[in-house]
């Protein structure tokens, strides 16, 4: 019999076996497993926002490592794996570097104003006047919250762009190489560009709330890489329609997929659909990265 690793999205799960060339088995909600069956499983996969809750882990009463497709965790109840000592195997590394990337584009287009660029060429604006100077990004403060493997990714490129970059996390780390702000309210406050790349979990829900995004100010930017609770969303779109907040890129957000009418007369505002990490590389890499850990796992 092969051995079952446990997962709750079934055609997910199912192309990490296919990937596995039939090294395991993936078992779920959908195979009608048994009560005794279930409490046999010692692995789990998991996509890091599907609900491992504390009911479900007390069904996998043998569970011992989650292995996660992506860096995310907010699904898993860490304050239960962590009492009951079951390994949280995550990706963070992995595509660290495609999610900053994504996120520096995102910067740019805004810093920049690409689309609007494009607009005025394909309107036929240009041949009425000159299209609105932007904002040059060398030389712009840029502040990072959460300074894990993302959060080190941009601030290593936007560093290179010439910006001078800080960060705020609840911890120091001495290797770090740029400079910890006192608060993330200070970090708010002397930046121009807020990238948002904590660790999400219950503690850091609304971490961002209508205080740092005033103190971003109506020339500040802000981009979330995170998850979309980490940010209070009401008071972004509220400080945006103010015109509190200078603008904002969103690649997360606090229900996915979005309603598009949330958005609809939102200005200074650009969107992507939690694919900040989705790269062909990477996703290629995410694969053969679950498929070594899910196997390394089973023979622990």
């Amino acid at each position: 019999m092969k051995p079952q690793v446990f997962a709750l999205i079934e055609p997910f799960a199912r192309v990490i076996a296919a990937d596995a060339a039939g090294a395991f088995e993936m078992v779920g909600p959908w195979s009608d497993l048994s009560a005794a069956e279930a409490a046999q499983v010692r692995v789990a996969f998991s996509s890091g926002i599907d609900r491992f809750d504390a009911d479900l882990l007390a069904q996998l009463s043998g569970l011992q490592e989650i292995v996660v497709f992506g860096a995310g965790q907010s699904g898993i109840d860490l304050a239960e794996t962590t009492r009951r000592g079951i390994r949280i195997n995550a990706a963070g590394a992995t595509h660290a570097g495609d999610v900053a990337e994504h996120g520096v584009a995102m910067i740019l287009a805004l810093r920049r104003n690409l689309l609007g660029a494009d607009s005025f060429v394909r309107s036929g604006a240009w041949a009425s006047g000159r299209m609105p100077s932007t904002r040059r990004l060398a030389g712009s403060r840029v502040g990072i919250v959460g300074l894990g493997h993302i959060g080190r990714e941009c601030a290593r490129r936007l560093d290179a762009l010439g910006c001078d970059v800080r960060w705020w996390g609840p911890n120091p780390k001495p290797d770090a190489g740029w400079p910890r702000a006192e608060s993330l309210l200070d970090l708010a406050q002397t930046t121009q560009i807020l990238v948002i790349a904590a660790f999400a979990h219950d503690e850091t829900r609304h971490l961002i709330g209508q205080a740092e995004i005033d103190a971003l100010g109506p020339d500040g930017l802000l981009v979330n890489l995170s998850r979309g609770f980490v940010v209070d969303e009401d008071a972004l779109i509220a400080a945006l329609r103010d015109g509190r907040l200078g603008q904002a890129a969103l690649d997360v957000f606090e229900t996915e997929p979005t309603p598009p009418q949330r958005w609809a007369d939102v200005p200074n505002l650009l969107l992507s659909p939690h694919s900040a990490g989705d790269t062909v590389e990477s996703i290629l890499a995410l694969r053969q990265r679950a498929v070594r850990e899910i196997a390394a796992a089973l023979e622990r």
